[in-house]
């Protein structure tokens, strides 16, 4: 499998989708983000979706029985606002680019007036949520955003399709501290995660996925043939169930983008998105010193049996984007035949554009 450096794979992803049709804008965020989340060691939201994201450009993609189609150069429209909320329109662009603008919106709300709250309709897949939520903690703000998606999980003791992964994430700016970044699916894992596994050629470990009549599967082509995704937590999976209904109903029913197995949902991301201002509570250095006390203290406890390290959430990204910046970034060889397959047809080189 071929290793990257993040400036190659930059490269390589700015040139194909620029050939595809995309501004320099567009190709520059949306490039952005899906190198940050190789390096963050989310590949399942990394260069693996640059060809899906090419073929919804050229003549849709239909990856959950829903045709969906990316339209570079759509203007984002806002079709209600107040001082501390508004709804945006995508009108089917970019998701990374629409989902930015809606959670630097919410930023200048909370900035002014404490709390900005942004609902997002007619957006395509907005990539790795953590994105969006660090972008408020990078101004000292508390960063929430959820978004929807297609059918794809199963309800806890159901077998069929009802939900998506339906991911949550929360970031909190921490004082001497790493910051606090929580960004999780509320299923066992996002679809993407399958995806990476079945580019490799590898089975998925247990409790992951069911087959179409229910049975448990370790095989990632039972997924795409039928199957779904477990809802979050097992024995207890009723708390990823309810969490994953929780954000379909803030990303679909309260943005009007349309709940995952509702009638008005036909693809994309129902994306809800806040910042919330922390001098507004209370003295911003003082709760940066509370962060950073109860990071200590949960570091600090006694750890387990064969544990070296407790680790909070965020730190194992930070680490491997460490590690990736220096060892570099490690794409199977499906993905980049797949990668090279698409820019072949767009008239470019691959090996040129990663050069």
């Amino acid at each position: 499998m071929p290793v990257f450096t993040a400036k190659q794979l930059k490269n390589l992803s700015v040139g194909v989708f620029k050939a595809a049709g995309a501004s320099d804008y567009e190709a520059e965020v949306v490039s952005q983000h899906l190198v940050n989340a190789n390096l963050a060691g989310h590949d399942s939201h990394g260069v693996i979706r640059i060809s899906p994201y090419v073929s919804m450009i050229k003549v849709g993609y239909k990856p959950y029985g829903y045709v969906s189609k990316i339209v570079p150069g759509a203007q984002i429209e806002i079709v209600n606002e107040t001082e501390t909320t508004a709804l945006m329109d995508g009108h089917w662009g970019f998701g990374q680019v629409i989902a930015g603008k809606a959670m630097e919106l919410a930023i200048e709300k909370a900035k002014r007036h404490g709390v900005g709250a942004v609902g997002v309709f007619h957006c395509n897949h907005i990539g790795r949520l953590g994105e969006y939520s660090m972008m408020a903690v990078k101004e000292d703000l508390i960063g929430l955003a959820v978004c929807n998606s297609g059918r794809l999980v199963a309800p806890f003791g159901g077998i069929e399709r009802v939900l998506s992964t339906n991911p949550i994430a929360v970031a909190i700016p921490a004082g001497k501290e790493r910051d606090f970044l929580l960004d999780m699916a509320t299923s066992v894992h996002a679809e993407g995660k399958v995806r990476v596994w079945q580019s490799r050629g590898e089975k998925l470990p247990d409790g992951w996925i069911i087959d179409k009549e229910g049975a448990p599967s370790n095989d990632p082509e039972d997924l795409y043939a039928g199957g779904a995704i477990l809802p979050m937590g097992g024995d207890v999976g009723y708390k990823g169930f309810g969490l994953a209904m929780i954000v379909d109903i803030l990303g679909g029913a309260l943005t009007g983008h349309g709940c995952t197995s509702g009638k008005e949902y036909i693809g994309g991301n129902g994306t809800f998105m806040m910042a919330i201002r922390i001098d507004c509570f209370m003295d911003l250095d003082k709760f940066k010193e509370r962060v950073d006390e109860l990071v200590r203290n949960v570091k600090n406890s006694r750890k387990a049996r064969g544990v070296d390290e407790i680790l909070i959430p965020g730190e194992p990204e930070e680490n491997t984007r460490e590690e990736r910046l220096k060892k570099g970034i490690l794409v199977s060889d499906k993905t980049w035949e797949e990668i090279k397959e698409t820019a072949k047809g767009l008239g470019v080189s691959a090996e040129e554009l990663a050069k």
